[in-house]
């Protein structure tokens, strides 16, 4: 949460996180002064100046999921501009589709560390041969952490086989035409051929839905994995 307050004549922002006895605690403070003009020489954008109200704040502390979250309503924004404007289809389609890949991979991500963590007891993200954090194939990583999820849950475990096949099926679409994550970021691959030569088409309606779907299954898996790990603290 960001907190204002204004102290003589300067704008003081905080960023406010709630803390697990309830509180709050402030884990980044930065002052402006009210109305300073742009300047015209060159200046830093990856510091605070001008208007307030275009400065925007990096939170260092989120999780996989938060910042999957983040990518997928980014995406959102680019689908929802296009589908407004016609013009903006062919120009919104390869950023969006990079945006929702990246998003669910985080997501799945996320899952893979924690579900494994309960299994093993080692925090294996935070060790340098840990496969999946380099990994981009979002069927690795899903078979990964479905099995353990799996193992922690058990019956509990949110989707059933039907509903397993599709989410499987929907990333084996992605994975077809981006396996690796770079061929919505570069038009070209790294065997030097085009990276998209059986892709003419994406509709984005209908992308967006259908990553929403995923996107939403997978954090309903995650939510209960994250109850479970709560439990243990």
């Amino acid at each position: 949460m960001l907190h204002y307050e204004n102290n003589q004549n300067k704008l003081i922002t905080r960023l406010v996180l709630p803390t697990r006895q309830g509180g709050w605690e402030t884990i980044g403070v930065r002052e402006m002064k009210q109305g300073t003009p742009m300047e015209k020489t060159p200046i830093d954008p990856f510091c605070p100046h001008g208007d307030v109200d275009q400065v925007a704040c990096i939170n260092n502390w989120m999780q996989f999921a938060e910042l999957a979250d983040h990518y997928i309503r980014s995406g959102d924004t680019l689908v929802a501009a296009a589908l407004a404007d016609h013009m903006l289809l062919d120009v919104h389609v390869q950023p969006a589709c990079f945006l929702y890949r990246h998003g669910l991979e985080l997501n799945l991500k996320d899952l893979a560390w924690k579900s494994q963590y309960l299994v093993t007891g080692k925090k294996r993200f935070a060790e340098k041969n840990w496969k999946e954090l380099g990994q981009h194939r979002l069927i690795d990583i899903w078979d990964g952490a479905k099995i353990a999820s799996k193992t922690v849950l058990r019956a509990d475990f949110p989707l059933d086989s039907s509903k397993e096949k599709k989410l499987r099926s929907f990333l084996t679409q992605i994975e077809e035409h981006d396996p690796d994550s770079y061929s919505f970021r570069y038009p070209i691959s790294k065997k030097k051929g085009r990276t998209h030569p059986k892709l003419n088409n994406v509709n984005l309606a209908t992308l967006k839905a259908e990553v929403h779907n995923a996107f939403d299954q997978i954090k309903g898996i995650l939510d209960m994995i994250d109850y479970c790990l709560s439990s243990e603290r």
